[in-house]
């Protein structure tokens, strides 16, 4: 009985720490959190991603700089938009491999690190 007792604990302990569990890293800047959290909603809103596509967060660096890369992936003509370590607006562009961007010079300095968030259908 007490083996039973302890496996249902187990059990329960295991759903309870996956239940918690955040769909992107604890790492990143608390205003790109925030940033998900309202993308979140939007998602939950309309019952998955756009009819564009799904929309997704990148990181990208050059080594001393981190830059953040939102995809709002619509078919509105919006373009990627870039974001600052801070959350500062630095611009919009429909390409984003290369050229200027806010004070950025050159985008291609920046390389991908990994993605941070993926909208996803239900």
């Amino acid at each position: 009985m007490n083996k039973l007792i302890l496996a249902c604990f187990m059990v329960l302990l295991i759903l309870g720490i996956s239940a918690c569990k955040k769909d992107y890293p604890k790492d990143i800047p608390d205003w790109l959190k925030d940033k998900i959290k309202e993308l979140k909603k939007e998602t939950r809103r309309k019952n998955g991603c756009g009819m564009g596509g799904c929309a997704s967060i990148h990181e990208f660096s050059d080594g001393s700089e981190t830059i953040y890369l939102w995809d709002p992936a619509t078919y509105t003509g919006t373009g990627f938009i870039f974001y600052d370590y801070e959350g500062n607006f630095l611009c919009e562009k429909g390409d984003y491999r290369s050229g200027p961007c806010g004070d950025i010079l050159e985008l291609s300095s920046f390389v991908f690190i990994r993605r941070i968030w993926n909208e996803t259908n239900f």
